[in-house]
């Protein structure tokens, strides 16, 4: 399984963002941050979180915010965030209304961020400005911060204790369950309380995609990667079938293996299955070579053309992540996996279909 454009947002040595891309997430923008001239070590779970003075992004109130002002003195989260990426953005609207909820001086939110060349200072500012943000937004220019935190994709949630200690990273959802039956919004709110935090770590990855299960698929138009003419996907969907959606990318070498061994399935097995894929498709060569690899393997269900924007609906973060859909429309499951897909929508089948 690889992370997707959207999610595809990797820091290797670099800040690297997630979006919608190749197999780690959705439209991912790979945009190193200078190194700086003494590389931070990466803070270990429990370790005191050194305070540090940085430019504020947020207009309101602007200059500068000195973390020692906040650390030590209240549970504090860490927000690592990008400016237009959707999801990082839904997120901090989420955080800033349970703080609020939470009340005045019980916990403090932060956002960090990186400004990039398609993304400089002065338009994160209008940005946070445009989407009311009252949070400050600290500038990591340097990806300081980031490398403290070990900050791999956004969105990243990161919480210090009321004594300023690390103790959570890796966050990317209040849905998130930090262990079993408890999710990141209950821990958030139990610190706030106490003060205290467990030593959690860095949490495992999180597949926004699943908060979609249990609602109404929606509705969407793309066209056919074939034929270039737009489908409504209502109409590409089938009452007496279970109706798959399985989103990929030709460079993504999981996807390469995954979606030829689902045909060779479907091909043996087509009884109660309705399958469509979405190809993520950005400039004209990743369509020819989509449309090649297609016809190559003989694929017998249709590809829809996804240019950022399906992956971004459905918060597709990985590649290949499939969407199975009851036959009244409500997403059931979803399955992020590179192999096996087969057996599982045969489950599904006998699950949902009764044979």
């Amino acid at each position: 399984m690889i992370p997707h454009p959207i999610a595809r947002a990797a820091v290797l040595a670099a800040l690297a963002v997630p979006w919608l891309a190749g197999c780690d997430g959705a439209s991912a923008e790979r945009e190193p941050a200078p190194a700086p001239a003494a590389a931070p070590e990466p803070l270990q779970p429990g370790a005191v979180f050194p305070p540090s003075v940085h430019r504020n992004l947020n207009p309101e109130p602007g200059g500068t915010l000195d973390l020692a002002e906040l650390v030590g003195r209240r549970p504090v989260i860490l927000y690592y965030w990008v400016a237009g990426n959707l999801r990082s953005e839904q997120v901090f609207a989420e955080l800033e209304a349970l703080v609020h909820d939470l009340g005045a001086g019980r916990a403090a939110l932060v956002g960090l961020v990186v400004p990039r060349p398609n993304a400089d200072a002065a338009a994160i500012g209008r940005r946070i400005a445009s989407l009311g943000l009252s949070a400050p937004v600290l500038e990591d220019r340097d990806y300081v911060l980031g490398r403290q935190l070990q900050v791999a994709r956004v969105p990243h949630i990161a919480l210090l204790d009321a004594e300023g200690r690390l103790q959570l990273t890796s966050g990317a959802s209040l849905r998130q369950e930090v262990e079993p039956g408890l999710t990141l919004e209950a821990v958030i709110r139990s610190a706030a309380t106490t003060g205290r935090l467990a030593t959690y770590g860095a949490l495992g990855r999180y597949f926004p995609v699943k908060e979609l299960e249990g609602l109404r698929c929606p509705d969407f138009r793309a066209p056919l990667l074939a034929s270039s003419v737009e489908q409504h996907w209502s109409a590409l969907m089938d009452e007496r079938k279970v109706n798959v959606l399985v989103f990929w990318s030709v460079d993504c070498p999981h996807c390469r293996h995954a979606l030829p061994e689902l045909n060779a399935w479907l091909r043996e097995n087509p009884a109660g299955l309705n399958v469509v894929s979405a190809a993520m498709v950005r400039n004209e060569a990743a369509r020819v070579k989509t449309r090649e690899f297609c016809d190559l393997n003989g694929f017998v269900f249709p590809t829809l053309v996804d240019d950022s924007r399906l992956t971004e609906l459905f918060q597709v973060t990985a590649t290949p992540t499939v969407v199975i859909i009851r036959p009244d429309g409500v997403i059931d499951s979803t399955l992020i996996a590179d192999a096996g897909i087969g057996p599982e929508l045969e489950r599904k089948r006998q699950e949902l279909l009764g044979s």
